[in-house]
């Protein structure tokens, strides 16, 4: 099936193209894991909640490079959640003290609670 293409040009930043690169490197990391339902919900959030701004976008190279901007956060925003959800794993396996007094609070509370 014949297609016709178009060139689209627009005014980029200078580290445009190495977050396309992050951008993509991000939903195939997670593609690889297996994961991708949450993740694609973030995407169709993040594309939500510009509907309005991309749907009044009346220039093709505009629409794009808003479009691609949408991408890139999305992916950022991932990126950075998935980074806060490790460092706090790391942190709940190795915070045995702080479990400890977890415990002792509630094992006191419930005491008083029975009397």
């Amino acid at each position: 099936m014949p297609t016709s293409e178009k060139t689209y040009t627009f005014r980029g930043a200078e580290d445009l193209v190495p977050r396309v690169r992050d951008a993509f490197a991000v939903f195939g990391s997670i593609l690889d894991e297996g994961g991708g339902r949450d993740e694609a919900m973030a995407l169709w959030t993040a594309v939500s909640r510009q509907r309005r701004e991309l749907a009044a976008t009346e220039n093709q190279s505009a629409l794009l490079r808003a479009t691609l901007e949408v991408f890139i956060e999305a992916a950022e925003r991932l990126k950075r959640d998935r980074e806060h959800l490790h460092a706090y794993e790391e942190w709940a396996a190795e915070d045995d003290e702080a479990h400890a007094v977890r415990e002792g609070a509630l094992e006191a509370a419930a005491d008083r609670w029975r009397e």
